[in-house]
C-alpha cells in the first residue's frame, strides 16, 4: 500500500496540522525515467528534497531555473485533489485511510502525454507549458475518473478555505461555474472543469513557451507513456515551504 516517505519520521510527528497542507497528486514512480527527467528539469527532487542541476536550454529569455519557480516548489506532479489544510477533527490516520481506500478502487494504466500551453485565458495573459493527455482518449477518461474520486473522497477532511486562500485563486479570472466549484470543493478546476496536466514552467511568453515545447517534444517521445499506478500524498509543512512526497499508495486492482 504505502511506500517510501519523502521526509523522515521525526518530521512527520512534528507537523502542526493547523498550518500544514496536504495534496493528492499524481507523480511518476520515483524510480522511473519520467521522475528523474522531470525533477532535473524543475531543479528539485520532491522525494529526497535534493536540488538538481537544471539543463541548459538554448534560446530562453532567462535561465531555466528562473522560469520554473512555481512548479519547483510543488515538485513534479499533476493535481488530483488540490492542497488543503485538514479540518480540526481530521487526523493523519484519516488521511492515510482514505488514500488507501481510493487507491484500492483503481487499476494501473499508462497515460500518453504531449506538451501543451495552457492557462492563457483566451489570450489575455501568458500561459504555462505542461504535459497533457489527448482529449477524449481512454487514458484521459481513466485519469479524469481518478481525479473525481479524489475530489469527493478527500473533501470530508478539508478545512474550509480562508478569505486569503480564496483570494489566491484569483476568482476574477474564473467562470461562474469555476467559482461554484471553488466554494464547494476548495478548487475551481474539478469534474468537467478538470484538465490533467503536469506543469513544466511558470507563466511564460510565447517565445519561451515555444522553446520549452520544442525541447520537450523529442523527450516525451523517448520517455513514452507515464505509468499511473499510485496516489502520491504531498505535504507542505508550513506556509511557503516546498512540498514533499509524504507517502504513496499503490493501486489495488489488477491492470
Amino acid at each position: 500500500m504505502s511506500g517510501m516517505h519523502g521526509i523522515n519520521d521525526v518530521d512527520r510527528r512534528a507537523f502542526d496540522l493547523n498550518v500544514a497542507r496536504f495534496a493528492i497528486y499524481y507523480a511518476p514512480p520515483s524510480d522511473a525515467c519520467w521522475w528523474n527527467e522531470g525533477s532535473r528539469w524543475l531543479g528539485r527532487d520532491a522525494m529526497t528534497g535534493v536540488e538538481r542541476q537544471a539543463p541548459s536550454v538554448p534560446g530562453l529569455s532567462r535561465a531555466l531555473h528562473d522560469l520554473t519557480t512555481d512548479p519547483r516548489r510543488y515538485g513534479l506532479h499533476a493535481t488530483l485533489k488540490a492542497p488543503m489544510r485538514l479540518a480540526p477533527q481530521a487526523t493523519l490516520s484519516d488521511l492515510m485511510g482514505i488514500a488507501t481506500a481510493v487507491a484500492a478502487r483503481h487499476a494501473p494504466f499508462d497515460l500518453v502525454v504531449h506538451t501543451d500551453v495552457i492557462g492563457t485565458e483566451k489570450g489575455t495573459r501568458a500561459g504555462f507549458v505542461a504535459l497533457r493527455p489527448e482529449a477524449g482518449a481512454a487514458d484521459e477518461n481513466a485519469v479524469n475518473a481518478l481525479a473525481a474520486d479524489c475530489v469527493v473522497a478527500f473533501d470530508t477532511l478539508r478545512a474550509p478555505l480562508t478569505e486569503a486562500e480564496l483570494a489566491r485563486r484569483n476568482p476574477q479570472w474564473l467562470t461562474s461555474r469555476q467559482r461554484e466549484c471553488l466554494a464547494q470543493w476548495g478548487y475551481p478546476y474539478v469534474f468537467e472543469e478538470f484538465r490533467f496536466h503536469v506543469t513544466l514552467s511558470d507563466r511564460v511568453d510565447a517565445a519561451d513557451a515555444t522553446v520549452i515545447t520544442d525541447w520537450w517534444r523529442p523527450r516525451v517521445q523517448a520517455l513514452g507513456p507515464m505509468r499511473v499506478d499510485s496516489l502520491a500524498v504531498f505535504v507542505q509543512p508550513t506556509p511557503g515551504e516546498p512540498f514533499h512526497v509524504f507517502d504513496r499508495f499503490a493501486f489495488g486492482k489488477a491492470a
